[in-house]
């Protein structure tokens, strides 16, 4: 999925089409818990109305595939789970963050999360294994952050399946280890880098950080609006404090304060910049500023060696790579500032959508919200199956057997409720 996108019309335009008169509302995810795979004649496989065809990416959790729904022809990605390796990697980010009683924050402790949801996630409701990330999304809404539609378990297998916005030009490029990507010219640096500002502006503004973002996470859809992905490491802080404890996101692109053992807190807000602009370095140079394939040399290189920018650079994205890519998190440049930045305003010939306009607040997440992420939907099976077994013996069913049929499903559906409170 490499990305060579063809340009738009103009550097400004998605920016442009981001502009809003009215608040968005939250986005809404359909959770299905009983969900059933089956197989065309064809051999593809079908979760529920999705057809699942050629695979699009692959991950250390799953697959992602190009996905349709048969009812609408809609093309879908849609990304699959294994619920085993979710479930092996919560008992270790338990075991790492001392259990259930420790006194360490795991990552759904850092989505709000009470430590007893967390264990039980690990071995009751499966769509729990995801239910911080969907807490996350079903609060989001912003035209550069990707859309979640819908999340199916099939409850006979082993898979998990989210169902998000289809990204048709795929990545905005593919960094090798031992290989440099063709760079994108300043000025299309300059238009993909101000969108993926206006997402992380929002996500910030939000009390979110993301803690991963690299050119992977940086998705480009069939218009080349860039959005947005993965927030399966992001974290939820207390508005007004960002400081954060535990080290995430991908080593090549991790700030220099996340490189030092036992590190304590950092700002949240500032390690994401600085992954912004190892971002940007990747755009610009095709490659990121350190190369190892020793992971405490790379760190090493991050903490303390000087950054090569050649000769090339105008002075106004010199003195950005230099302010974004401060080693010192106290004095690495801020969103706010980065929005006054000459390279940012094109010397300023070019304007961005308002902080005021582009940040609409939404609410954290309430423990309640949080233990009822997940809604299951059995009631609804219930309720065809009582319609399909009235069907058939509709010539001897009366009024009130169907009456007493719909009762008894109400009682299987408020068991079912009262189950998912003692859970969680």
């Amino acid at each position: 999925m490499s990305a060579s996108p063809s340009p738009p019309n103009s550097p400004q335009s998605s920016t442009s089409a981001s502009r809003r008169k009215q608040l968005r509302p939250p986005s809404v995810v359909v959770e299905t818990l009983g969900a059933t795979t089956s197989e065309t004649k064809e051999g593809l496989r079908k979760i529920n109305n999705y057809l699942l065809k050629k695979e699009i990416g692959r991950g250390a959790f799953g697959t992602v595939h190009l996905g349709i729904d048969e009812n609408t022809n809609t093309e879908y990605a849609i990304k699959e789970f294994s619920k085993s390796r979710l479930r092996k990697k919560e008992q270790m980010d338990l075991f790492r963050s001392g259990g259930p009683r420790g006194r360490g924050r795991g990552r759904m402790m850092g989505l709000g999360v009470n430590r007893g949801a967390a264990a039980a996630a690990v071995a009751s409701n499966p769509l729990d294994l995801v239910r911080g990330e969907l807490a996350v999304l079903k609060k989001l809404n912003h035209p550069h952050i990707v859309r979640l539609y819908e999340v199916l378990d099939d409850p006979s297998g082993d898979s998990l399946y989210m169902v998000f916005d289809m990204m048709h030009n795929g990545v905005l490029m593919d960094i090798e280890l031992d290989q440099v990507a063709p760079p994108y010219t300043d000025d299309m640096a300059r238009r993909y880098f101000k969108e993926m500002m206006l997402g992380i502006e929002y996500l910030h503004a939000n009390d979110i950080v993301h803690r991963d973002i690299k050119p992977d996470n940086l998705l480009l859809s069939k218009d080349n609006v860039l959005k947005i992905v993965d927030f399966g490491v992001s974290e939820m802080f207390v508005k007004g404090n960002d400081k954060l404890k535990k080290s995430a996101g991908s080593p090549a692109f991790m700030a220099p304060e996340l490189c030092i053992a036992k590190h304590g807190e950092v700002s949240g807000k500032a390690t994401d910049i600085w992954s912004m602009g190892v971002t940007l370095y990747c755009m610009i140079f095709g490659k990121t500023p350190f190369v190892s394939g020793n992971l405490l040399e790379l760190y090493e290189m991050i903490k303390e060696a000087p950054i090569e920018y050649g000769d090339d650079l105008s002075d106004n994205l010199l003195d950005l790579f230099h302010r974004i890519l401060d080693k010192n998190p106290d004095t690495r440049i801020t969103m706010r500032e980065l929005r006054e930045h000459p390279w940012i305003t094109n010397d300023g010939t070019e304007t961005m959508l308002s902080e005021e306009e582009n940040c609409d607040i939404v609410s954290e997440p309430t423990e309640e919200e949080m233990n009822n992420a997940i809604k299951s939907i059995a009631s609804i099976f219930a309720v065809m199956k009582a319609v399909t077994k009235f069907k058939r013996h509709s010539r001897s069913l009366s009024q009130k057997s169907l009456n007493q049929m719909m009762e008894d499903v109400k009682k299987e559906d408020e068991l079912a409720e009262a189950t998912q409170r003692l859970q969680v």
